[in-house]
């Protein structure tokens, strides 16, 4: 028998010996590879968790787009001095102070139009205050014609701030609650005393300004 023939039964064991070696090694790199993307998966849902719980508003479960998404907000502080310091303005149509930005002569020249604007000192409308007064008081008390007047001519505003997108926005025109309370009153007017008066107090408001 030559060498050549003497070794020929045994090359097909050594070709299955090697291609169960090849087998092996290639589930060995799979089953590395598929641990190693298993823990790179584990740690990015874990820091995906963390972001959602301790990141901004779009991550909160009640977060809604809005149009005071992404704007920046100015404030007039708590006081009256603050307001002074921060360049704000009084607005009589809004009772509060404003910034700069969101103060608008047009919208208080028509607020002022009607005639049953102002603000008194006392209860039964007799002690008319000036501006300069409104702004330094605490609370005054007005009509409940300009109350209405007010909450209809605050819902003009809404609207053409809205359809014209704005930049500015105040943030009484931006408020559910200030809008529902408008609602209600006007709701609830027909019912009311005529001659009753509207305690008002002196507000701080904010101003939105989105970019665009």
């Amino acid at each position: 028998m030559s060498p050549e023939s003497e070794h020929q039964p045994f090359l097909p064991k050594h070709d299955r010996r090697s291609s169960k070696g090849a087998v092996l090694s290639h589930f060995i790199v799979f089953a590395i590879t598929s641990l190693v993307w298993l823990v790179v998966t584990l740690v990015a849902l874990g820091a995906s968790k963390a972001e959602t719980h301790t990141g901004g508003r779009k991550n909160d479960a009640g977060y809604r787009h809005n149009v005071t998404t992404d704007a920046t907000l100015m404030t007039c502080g708590n006081s009256t001095a603050e307001a002074r310091s921060l360049g704000c303005k009084y607005d009589v149509f809004l009772n509060h102070w404003v910034p700069r930005p969101c103060y608008d002569d047009e919208w208080v020249a028509e607020y002022q139009e009607d005639g049953s604007w102002g603000a008194y000192a006392n209860e039964d409308l007799t002690h008319r205050l000036t501006i300069e007064e409104m702004e330094g008081s605490d609370f005054y008390y007005t009509s409940l014609r300009d109350h209405i007047n007010h909450c209809a001519k605050m819902w003009n505003k809404q609207f053409w701030a809205l359809f014209e997108e704005r930049r500015a926005l105040d943030t009484i025109i931006a408020s559910p609650a200030h809008t529902e309370h408008c609602a209600q009153f006007l709701m609830d007017a027909l019912e009311v005393n005529a001659t009753q008066a509207t305690k008002t107090y002196v507000g701080f408001a904010g101003c939105w300004i989105r970019g665009g």
